[in-house]
């Protein structure tokens, strides 16, 4: 068996597998004699069927798995032996006059591959911000855990410091065929969210005013502000939805006592308001500062996707589309395609090729790891901070579960690993500004 290429260019090839009858033959021999030990045939008792009546029978389909899977085995290796980092997948030439019993056997495939090209990180330049967390900035966060253990005042009737309970129920058509069991959507607004408290401040207990999935398609605020994202609004069955006015109350903020830092951070961890605001300050201090090191690496990546030369195989590229997407007919629609996707396809190579280069592999700690950073992220949304280890692990291990999951918290492990390396390597303006400057910075 022998792998041979013809380069088309540096970045495509012919690559041609020739098996000999011998690489194959014996363990076709040896499938055909097992076939014939275990056969059902009428008229022959089982065992007894004649080799040759099988070989007729069977030879040619038995041969052809074995040619399939040693070409495929044959290809493969040459790959990985040779280091090819390919562009879509090998494209099969036709094979005009299959015989398994030529003494020769000859198949070919295109294929296209990422150019061999390295990224000097450290050439790269960008502003790398250091954010401080404002008195203001700390003292939100600490009278938003005042308001999740606070206590609620019932009132007579909607106020502009009230907080409003919704419930947000499609509106199911008269005419409308089959059966229809929409889960309505929950929500609370308040002054802060404006466009959905001005649609409900003059309403009653129970009352109801009706939006339309236009006027959420118009007002995107309004549609986040109740609950809906984007692609929720898309995919609404109805024209028509009813908001309806379940309850309304104050609240009259926790104390900033022992009881309400236990309740924050577990017990005995913060024993002074002093203490909690240089913790809450802390904890701001790195949400932001992991934002600009973000912003940071996003700057990096936008000018070595800009200045890198990335050759791509775009003559195998138009013809892996026509070979492997059936609703992709001609050469000039995959050249529509690839033009579309170039850049697309030129920053997933960049981004590959620096993990390569840096070395950056995943391992399954890797992943829990972040499973479970996850979890503590979205324990934290709702006050809690102190669950234990075992029971964070616990949720992460079944989060882990979803395959999706998976591919998509193992894509921001590989991120965040990439990142550390710009980080590292990349050279960084220094410079300190306040949150506020930060926020006007990402809308440049």
């Amino acid at each position: 068996m022998n792998v041979t290429a013809t380069n088309h260019d540096e970045v495509s090839a012919l690559l041609t597998v020739t098996l000999d009858k011998s690489d194959y033959k014996d363990n076709v021999e040896k499938q055909l004699l097992n076939f014939a030990k275990n056969a059902q045939v009428p008229g022959f008792r089982k065992g007894k069927v004649p080799l040759s009546m099988v070989r007729k029978q069977y030879e040619a389909g038995i041969a052809f798995e074995e040619i399939n899977k040693q070409v495929s085995d044959a290809l493969n290796n040459y790959i990985t032996e040779n280091n090819l980092r390919l562009v879509g997948q090998p494209v099969p030439q036709p094979v005009d006059d299959f015989n398994h019993n030529a003494d020769q056997l000859s198949v070919a495939f295109e294929v296209g591959y990422e150019p061999n090209f390295s990224v000097d990180l450290s050439k790269y330049e960008a502003p790398h911000f250091k954010v401080e967390a404002s008195d203001k900035e700390i003292g939100q966060s600490i009278e938003n855990m005042q308001k999740r253990f606070a206590t609620q005042i019932p009132q007579d009737k909607i106020g502009a410091d009230s907080h409003i309970a919704l419930e947000i129920s499609q509106i199911v058509e008269e005419n409308a065929e089959g059966e229809h069991h929409h889960h309505p959507k929950q929500t609370v607004v308040n002054a802060d969210k404006k466009e959905a408290f001005k649609l409900v401040k003059d309403l009653a207990m129970d009352g109801t005013v009706k939006v339309t999935k236009a006027d959420l398609e118009k007002n995107e605020d309004l549609a986040k502000e109740l609950g809906f994202g984007k692609e929720e609004v898309e995919h609404l069955h109805h024209e028509e939805l009813e908001v309806k006015v379940k309850d309304f109350y104050g609240l009259e903020l926790a104390e900033l006592n022992q009881d309400l830092f236990d309740k924050v951070y577990g017990e005995g961890n913060i024993k002074s308001e002093e203490e909690l605001r240089a913790k809450v300050k802390s904890e701001l201090d790195e949400y932001f500062q992991q934002n600009a090191d973000v912003h940071f690496v996003n700057k990096i990546l936008a000018q070595i996707n800009e200045k890198e030369e990335v050759t791509l195989p775009e003559t195998f590229l138009t013809k892996w589309l026509v070979y492997s997407n059936e609703n992709v007919q001609t050469e000039e629609q995959a050249k529509e395609i690839l033009e579309a996707e170039k850049n697309i396809l030129k920053y997933q190579i960049l981004e590959g090729k620096l993990m390569n280069d840096n070395d950056i592999k995943l391992d399954y700690a890797d992943v829990l790891g972040q499973a479970e950073q996850l979890v503590r992220n979205q324990l934290a949304m709702y006050g809690i901070h102190h669950l234990g280890d075992e029971e964070v692990q616990k949720y992460a291990v079944e989060m882990l579960k979803d395959q999706e999951q998976v591919r998509q918290i193992s894509s921001e492990v590989a991120m965040a690993k990439l990142k550390d390396v710009i980080l590292e390597k990349a050279t960084k303006k220094e410079t300190k500004i306040s949150h506020d400057e930060f926020l006007e910075e990402l809308k440049k």
